[in-house]
C-alpha cells in the first residue's frame, strides 16, 4: 500500500509543478488559454485520485494480493477503477503541456500500459498485472527527473509533503518516495541511511540489500549529475563507500569508475552552453564509435549528464530545430540507463524523432537503432523471429520517412 504513494504523488506532481512553470512563464495575451489548460488537467488529476485511492488495497498488499484477486468482485472494482484512470489520461492527451517531447513519451506509456495491465486482469494473469502496477513508478520518476526541486516543494498540498517515515517499511521505501516528489536532499539522507544499515551487516547481507546498496548509489549519482549538476558532491558521497570492506569488489570497481568519470566533469557549467549541437557533437557523438564504452557502463557518467542537459533543453525548446538530434541521443541514453524490464521509453524517443521529424536526415539514425533495437530483443539462439505487430510497426515507420 506504501509504494502506491509513489505513483499517486507521481501523477499528481507531473499535473501541478509543470502548470506552475507555464503559468510562470506564459505572456500575458495567453493567461486565459493557460487558465483554461490549468483547470483541465486538474480535473483529470482529481479524476485520477479517486480512482486511484479505490484500487491500493487490491495491488499493493503484496502478501496476500494473490488471494485478495482470486474474487471476482475484488477483480471487477480493480478493473473498473483503472478503466476510469485510463480513461482520464486519455483525456490528458489535450492538455498542451504533456505534448511536449519530453513528456509525451510517459503519458502515452502510462497509457498503454494500464490498457495492457487491464487485459492481464481479465485473462487472470495476476502475476503479471501485479508487476506491471507496481513498475509504474519507473515511469513516474523519468517523468520527474525533468523538474527541478524548488519548483516540486510548491507541487503538494501540505498532507503530501508531511509524509513522516514511520509510514514506510524501510528507510529505503522512503528515501525513493523523497527522490519521486523531489525533495532530493531528503532522499540522499535516507538513501545514505539505507547504504549505511546494510554495511553494518557485513557478510550476512542478501542479495536483496545489495541491490538496495547499489540502487541507493545510483539514485544519489543521478541526483548529482542528471538533477542539481554537482560533481564534487557526488564525489565526496562515493568516497565514503569505495573502499568499505564489506562493499563487494564489482561495485567498490564501478565506484570508483564513477569518480573518475566525475572529475573530468568538475569545470563543466550547463549553464553556459551556447549550443546543444556543438554540446552533442563534443560528448555525445564521440561516443557512437564506441559502442562498447556505452554497454560497459564506462560512460555512465556522460549519459547521466547529457540526459539532464538535453532533458532541459527540449522541454525548454520544444520547436527547437535540434530535436531530432536531441531525441536520438535521450534514446540513447534511456536505453542505457534505464532502470525497468517491461519497457523503455528510448524507443518512444526514437518512434517521436521520426514521426515529429520524418524529413530530417536523423530520423533515418532513429529509425535504424530502433529497427537494431526490435531485431536485437526478438534474437536468440534459434535466430530471430520478429513478431508480426513489430514487423507492422517497423514498416510504418519506414513509411513516415520521407
Amino acid at each position: 500500500m506504501k509504494k502506491a504513494l509513489f505513483f499517486l504523488m507521481g501523477l499528481v506532481l507531473v499535473t501541478f509543478t509543470t502548470l506552475k512553470a507555464v503559468e510562470q512563464t506564459s505572456l500575458p495575451e495567453k493567461n486565459a488559454d493557460k487558465a483554461i489548460d490549468t483547470a483541465e488537467a486538474k480535473a483529470v488529476m482529481n479524476n485520477v485520485y479517486d480512482s486511484f485511492v479505490n484500487i491500493i488495497p487490491y495491488v499493493y498488499a503484496d502478501k496476500f494480493a494473490f488471494e485478495t484477486l482470486k474474487s471476482s468482485s475484488a477483480q471487477k472494482t480493480l478493473i473498473k477503477n483503472l478503466t476510469d484512470i485510463s480513461n482520464s489520461f486519455k483525456e490528458a492527451r489535450h492538455v498542451q503541456y504533456f505534448q511536449k517531447p519530453g513528456f509525451r513519451p510517459s503519458l502515452d506509456t502510462i497509457n498503454s500500459h494500464i490498457d495492457e495491465t487491464i487485459v492481464s486482469i481479465k485473462s487472470e494473469n495476476m502475476t503479471f498485472a501485479l508487476s506491471r502496477l507496481k513498475a509504474i513508478t519507473a515511469l513516474c520518476v523519468s517523468c520527474h527527473s525533468l523538474l527541478s526541486e524548488s519548483a516540486s516543494k510548491n507541487a503538494f498540498g501540505e498532507a503530501i509533503n508531511s509524509e513522516k517515515r514511520t509510514r514506510f517499511e524501510s528507510d529505503y521505501a522512503f528515501a525513493n518516495y523523497l527522490f519521486l516528489v523531489r525533495r532530493f536532499s531528503e532522499a540522499t539522507v535516507y538513501f545514505d541511511k539505507t547504504i549505511r544499515h546494510h554495511l553494518e551487516l557485513g557478510q550476512n547481507t542478501d542479495l536483496q540489500n545489495e541491490q538496495e546498496i547499489q540502487s541507493s548509489l545510483r539514485r544519489v549519482l543521478s541526483i548529482y549529475t542528471k538533477i542539481t549538476f554537482n560533481p564534487d558532491a557526488s564525489v565526496a558521497f562515493l568516497k565514503k563507500y569505495k573502499d568499505h570492506q564489506f562493499l563487494k569488489p564489482q561495485l567498490k570497481m564501478t565506484i570508483t569508475q564513477w569518480i573518475s568519470s566525475l572529475d573530468k566533469w568538475k569545470k563543466f557549467d550547463p549553464h553556459k552552453i551556447k549550443s546543444i549541437h556543438l554540446f552533442i557533437t563534443k560528448y555525445l557523438a564521440p561516443l557512437e564509435a564506441q559502442k562498447e564504452k556505452l554497454l560497459s557502463g564506462e560512460s555512465d557518467i556522460t549519459l547521466l549528464i547529457a540526459s539532464g542537459v538535453l532533458s532541459k533543453y527540449i522541454n525548454d525548446n520544444p520547436l527547437s530545430p535540434y530535436g531530432p538530434e536531441v531525441l536520438y541521443w535521450m534514446a540513447i541514453a534511456e536505453r542505457r540507463l534505464s532502470n525497468t524490464y517491461f519497457f523503455s521509453l528510448s524507443d518512444l524517443y526514437l518512434k517521436d524523432c521520426i514521426t515529429l521529424y520524418p524529413k530530417n536526415p536523423i530520423a533515418k539514425k532513429c529509425y535504424q537503432e530502433y529497427e537494431d533495437n526490435i531485431t536485437f530483443g526478438f534474437s536468440g539462439s534459434k535466430g530471430t523471429d520478429i513478431p508480426n505487430e513489430e514487423k507492422k510497426e517497423l514498416d510504418r515507420l519506414k513509411s513516415v520517412l520521407k
